[in-house]
């Protein structure tokens, strides 16, 4: 009769794992930190007055009609794309408040520049929002002239394209309290 002589193997030695344990944690910590910032509200959704200037564009209605953004008058502009989920309630919101609110301009800016004319047409149907303008920023103009980092963000500018308020995902209510320290109510 033979004897088996294999040893027990002996465990790695913890010093080997705490590298790889440790960059693991990190690599989680840091999507979890970059999944935080850009899911939660804006901690200071208020911009001082007159802290920049609005970027002038034109907005269609999906009639044809043109609105000059800002326009002379306080404005509203929200940014979103098609796909973003959250999107659809905010701009049927919009939508809403723009009827009841007649000395202010209202405009819907997709920053998907793949997003066609139909894409948008569908999205504001769907949302109960076809009076709300629109534009397609084509060329990251208007992202990064008023400096967008995240989808569903609001910013809401005085008759002179001053900005007096700028959220991610704003209430019907600060959007009003802007508007009407914008001068629009």
């Amino acid at each position: 009769m033979s004897e088996s002589t294999t040893r027990p193997r002996s465990p790695r030695p913890p010093k080997r794992r705490w590298p790889l344990l440790a960059g693991i944690g990190l690599a989680v910590i840091a999507v979890l930190a970059v999944a935080y910032t850009a899911l939660s509200p804006a901690t200071n959704p208020t911009a001082t007055a007159g802290s920049s200037t609005g970027v002038e564009f034109t907005a269609t209605t999906l009639s044809g009609q043109q609105v000059e953004m800002p326009g002379g008058k306080p404005s509203v502009v929200y940014f979103f794309t098609v796909n973003c989920g959250t999107c659809g309630p905010d701009a049927q919101a919009l939508a809403q408040l723009q009827q009841t609110t007649p000395g202010a301009n209202f405009a819907a800016v997709d920053l998907d520049p793949n997003e066609t004319v139909e894409d948008i047409r569908g999205f504001l149907d769907t949302n109960q929002a076809t009076d709300l303008p629109y534009a397609i920023d084509t060329d990251s103009r208007l992202l990064s002239g008023y400096q967008i980092t995240q989808i569903g963000v609001a910013v809401v500018l005085d008759a002179t394209g001053n900005e007096v308020f700028r959220g991610y995902k704003p209430t019907t209510e600060q959007i009003e309290t802007a508007l009407t320290e914008a001068g629009a109510r």
